[in-house]
C-alpha cells in the first residue's frame, strides 16, 4: 500500500470579495472545486489564467455535501486524483440547508439546529479522513451573543452562533481573510489574521506559521510549514516557482516587492500575464514568511515596519470591524 500523503483542512472565512475564493484556486490549482461552477470558473480564467476542475452537479445542502464526501471517503481513489477538495461558500450550503430543515421541523423549533450540528459535525469529521488537503469557505459572521447572552466570538457565517466553532475546531488551519494597505502585494493586499488568544474572532494555526498578519497565500503558508504538504503546479507552470523564489531571495536581500518584481520580471517576455502575476505573488508572500520566521522564537522585540515594505504586513494594529448593521 502507498504510503498516505500528509494532508491539511483549512477554514477561510471573511467579507466578500477579499480574494478567498481566488487564493484557494492558486493554492489548489489542480483540485476539485465544489461551488458554483460559472463563478469558480470565472474567478480561475480571470485572475489565474487556467480553467478548474469543478464539480458539475455541486451540492445544494449540507446533506448532499455529506453524500458526497462519503463517496470519496469510500472511494478514496476518486479523492486522490485531484490531490485537494475545496467547498467554496460554505456560508450558502448552510442557509439552505436550514430552509429545508424547517419546513420539516413542524413545531419541533430545534431540530433544525440539531441537524446542523450533526451534518457539521458528520463533514467535519469526514474530511479529516480524506487523504486528501481539504479546504472551505465561509462568509464572516461578527462577534455577538447567544440567545442565553453569552459572548459568541465572529468566525465562519453558519445559522446559529453556537455553532461558529464547530468546524474550526476539526481545522489545522483557521484563517480571516482581511485587507492590509501596508502589505506589499501591488495587486492586492490580502493578509490572513490569526490570533488564538483573540476571544472576537475563532482563528488557529497547528502549523506555526501565522500570526496577527499573515500573507494571504496559502500555498506559501503550507510551503513554508514543516509538514511536508504536496502542493503541485499545473503541469508546464512549474517555472512559477522558479520565478517566486528568485522574487524572495530579492527581498529578503533588501529589495522592496515593486523592486524585485521589476527585476525579476524584465526578461521574462513570452509568459501569460496572469500565470506571471500569480507566481510574483507567491514571491512576495513568500518573502515576506521568511522576513517573519528568520526571528527567533527567542526575540520579544516588537516587530519594525520595514522601509521598504517588505515586511510592513506584520504590523499587529488591525483595521477596524466593519459595522454590524
Amino acid at each position: 500500500m502507498a504510503q498516505q500523503l500528509p494532508s491539511v483542512m483549512v477554514t477561510v472565512y471573511g467579507q466578500p470579495k477579499k480574494k478567498k475564493t481566488s487564493d484557494l484556486l492558486a493554492a489548489f490549482p489542480n483540485a476539485l472545486f465544489v461551488g458554483v461552477p460559472s463563478a469558480l470558473t470565472l474567478v480561475a480564467q480571470n485572475e489565474l489564467g487556467y480553467t478548474p476542475a469543478v464539480h458539475p452537479t455541486p451540492p445544494q445542502t449540507l446533506v448532499q455535501l455529506v453524500q458526497l464526501l462519503e463517496d470519496f471517503a469510500y472511494n478514496p481513489e476518486k479523492a486522490q486524483q485531484y490531490g485537494a477538495i475545496v467547498i467554496d461558500d460554505a456560508s450558502h450550503l448552510c442557509k439552505r440547508s436550514m430552509l429545508e430543515w424547517e419546513k420539516e421541523a413542524g413545531r419541533n423549533k430545534f431540530l433544525p439546529y440539531q441537524m446542523l450540528n450533526k451534518h457539521l459535525l458528520h463533514i467535519s469529521g469526514l474530511a479529516r479522513h480524506l487523504g486528501v488537503h481539504m479546504a472551505m469557505t465561509f462568509h464572516e459572521r461578527m462577534p455577538g451573543t447567544n440567545a442565553d447572552g453569552l459572548l459568541c466570538p465572529g468566525g465562519p457565517e453558519v445559522p446559529s452562533r453556537n455553532q461558529v466553532q464547530a468546524i474550526p475546531s476539526w481545522c489545522d488551519l483557521n484563517v480571516r481573510a482581511m485587507v492590509d494597505p501596508t502589505y506589499p502585494d501591488p495587486w492586492f493586499p490580502g493578509v490572513y489574521y490569526c490570533d488564538p488568544t483573540d476571544p472576537e474572532w475563532v482563528t488557529g494555526d497547528r502549523l506555526g506559521v501565522c500570526s496577527r498578519k499573515t500573507p494571504g497565500n496559502l500555498r506559501e503558508i503550507l510551503r513554508a510549514s514543516n509538514s511536508g504538504y504536496q502542493l503541485a503546479r499545473i503541469p508546464g507552470l512549474e517555472w512559477q516557482d522558479d520565478i517566486a523564489e528568485e522574487l524572495a531571495q530579492a527581498m529578503v536581500s533588501g529589495q522592496s516587492a515593486k523592486e524585485a518584481i521589476v527585476a525579476v520580471t524584465q526578461t521574462v517576455t513570452d509568459a501569460n500575464p496572469l500565470h506571471l502575476r500569480w507566481a510574483c505573488q507567491d514571491g512576495i508572500a513568500r518573502g515576506v514568511l521568511r522576513k517573519q520566521r528568520s526571528k527567533s522564537l527567542f526575540d520579544f522585540t516588537s516587530e519594525k515596519e520595514d522601509s521598504k515594505g517588505a515586511s510592513a504586513a506584520l504590523s499587529n494594529t488591525l483595521p477596524p470591524p466593519p459595522p454590524t448593521s
